[in-house]
């Protein structure tokens, strides 16, 4: 059953009252990691499509990007680059794919004082080290390298939030590690196998990805077609959001670029990962994600049918990134979600 509460989300399930009320007076915040909204059209249109771009190494990323708080940790042989702030309750953020901790900068300073939030670069994206064949047998698998991250800095249990196929990798988690987890939130995960959905691909997109093919690197014009995409309102989109993407993803080749990604695409695997979740899990929806439709956090809920309670919540005006889109929206709902028997 679906039900309306106000006019900015929408409501399935057995909602906690205090998170219903919450959701119910929730508007979409601009991102908090960037500072100018822009109109992303006009700010872009000038982005030259001529221009190849290099690629950055490792050593200039981090000496372009590192900040204050930034740590190092050694991982099974991968360097995970991480920021590990406050107190409290531990809350592990982990980002989807072509991102970096960084896509939780806005959630992480609204609940700054609330918890103790823990997350790190996906290796070998972002400031994170290479990852070798060796490291990829060391650590065994995607969920074996949260679980040695929480080892490294002394954590049994956390609430654990995931956007994309971070949230593919936080459901894995869950699943092997059930008494690690307190509280499971996913944002615009996939379930259903990515390949298999062939979304329409917006064409000023197809022809920013054909320009990349030509030229082997994706340019500035690429970064403002597929982010401005992926957002559900294009006001809240700042081009500096834009080039942080497009420098970071320039980064040199790595031989293992989804090594120890968690991935839907084998199915079996996954569908029993989602079947052996036991934590409470709130899901939120972006509703103008054109990757991921509203029926995929449908299938999602319907998955994690052992989980010991599910929420869900739609966001009717955010994209594919509700955590980067809509920061303080999702970090409401995730504070009130994580305090909903207090």
């Amino acid at each position: 059953m679906v039900r309306r509460i106000g006019h900015r989300a929408l409501m399935r399930g057995k909602l906690p009252a205090a998170l219903a009320l919450l959701a119910a007076s929730t508007a979409p915040a601009a991102c908090a990691t960037v500072s100018e909204p822009i109109d992303t059209a006009a700010s872009c249109s000038a982005a030259d499509r001529t221009h190849v771009p290099e690629r950055i190494s490792l050593a200039d990323l981090r000496q372009r990007f590192e900040k204050p708080g930034d740590q190092y940790v050694d991982v099974g042989g991968v360097e995970l680059r991480y920021r590990d702030e406050g107190e409290g309750p531990v809350l592990l953020l982990l980002h989807g794919s072509r991102s970096t901790l960084n896509a939780w900068d806005g959630v992480a300073a609204h609940l700054a004082g609330q918890y103790r939030i823990v997350r790190f670069d996906m290796p070998p994206t972002g400031l994170s080290g290479p990852l070798t064949d060796e490291a990829i047998a060391a650590v065994g698998s995607p969920e074996g390298l949260v679980a040695g991250f929480l080892d490294a800095l002394g954590i049994e249990k956390a609430s654990v939030m995931g956007v994309s196929s971070g949230g593919t990798m936080g459901y894995y988690f869950a699943a092997s590690y059930p008494d690690r987890v307190e509280n499971l939130i996913l944002t615009n995960t996939p379930s259903n196998a990515v390949p298999g959905l062939k979304p329409e691909t917006p064409p000023a997109l197809d022809a920013a990805y054909v320009r990349a093919g030509e030229v082997g690197v994706e340019g500035l014009d690429f970064w403002c077609e597929y982010l401005g995409s992926l957002w559900g309102d294009q006001s809240r989109l700042s081009y500096d959001f834009v080039r942080y993407y497009y420098e970071t993803n320039l980064r040199e080749d790595e031989a293992n670029p989804r090594g120890l990604h968690a991935l839907t695409a084998n199915i079996d695997t996954t569908m029993a990962r989602l079947d052996a979740v036991k934590a409470p899990v709130l899901i939120m929806w972006g509703m103008r994600d054109y990757v991921l439709l509203p029926n995929q956090g449908r299938d999602l809920e319907s998955y994690l049918k052992n989980a010991s309670s599910r929420s869900f919540v739609e966001l009717e005006s955010v994209g594919h990134y509700p955590p980067m889109e809509s920061p303080e929206a999702v970090a409401d709902l995730a504070d009130a979600f994580i305090h909903r028997n207090r």
